[in-house]
């Protein structure tokens, strides 16, 4: 099946190449060594990505996957981890549907994860106004975690961020239907 799917997304991503109006292809490698304790231990973790965007003035496809494996250890594992299209609504507003990596202020409650190895996407849908006082940003995403009555597990989320005088706010209100809480983040720097 790993297989058969990387085949088709690399068909995939060809193909797309011929006939999109404009493209952007990324490359991003990183390595983390631990070399703490004894001398001897050397653990390493390699983690790249790759990533292709196609689209017009006003509507755009990503996709991007990625190789995680440890040097000397654990089995090389792959997997997507963007696939989104989003689209301009008027010049107001941006609708984006798919798997996204999502950072909204600080990142402390929701962000992409970027430092680990395996990072943190959402699926689901983002709606994005354009003001010119503030950009907010209203998403849902919905999770099947397997069990009885877990079809509707996830979460919704409202971030609002601006610069006022000088200052950066951003202000993060988000539930979590699965554990029926949620969560507020304000960040403000100067």
């Amino acid at each position: 099946m790993k297989k058969n799917l990387r085949n088709i997304l690399v068909l995939a991503m060809g193909l797309m190449t011929t006939v999109s109006f404009a493209q952007d292809w990324n490359v991003d490698s990183r390595t983390r060594i631990d070399m703490s304790g004894d001398n001897d231990k050397m653990d390493g973790q390699q983690r790249a990505t790759l990533g292709a965007t196609w689209g017009g003035s006003d509507w755009g496809i990503h996709i991007s996957s990625d190789v995680n494996y440890t040097l000397g250890g654990d089995a090389a594992s792959m997997g997507i981890y963007e696939a989104y299209a989003s689209t301009d609504l008027m010049g107001f507003a941006s609708l984006t549907a798919g798997r996204q990596a999502i950072n909204n202020g600080s990142g402390a409650l929701m962000s992409g994860n970027d430092w680990g190895a395996s990072r943190t996407t959402w699926d689901g849908m983002s709606f994005g106004l354009n003001l010119d006082m503030a950009d907010i940003t209203v998403g849902y995403h919905s999770q099947n975690s397997g069990g009885v009555d877990e079809e509707d597990a996830g979460n919704m989320w409202v971030n609002a961020a601006g610069e006022f005088s000088g200052w950066n706010v951003n202000v993060l209100y988000m539930t979590d239907e699965a554990q029926d809480d949620n969560a507020t983040g304000i960040d403000i720097s100067g």
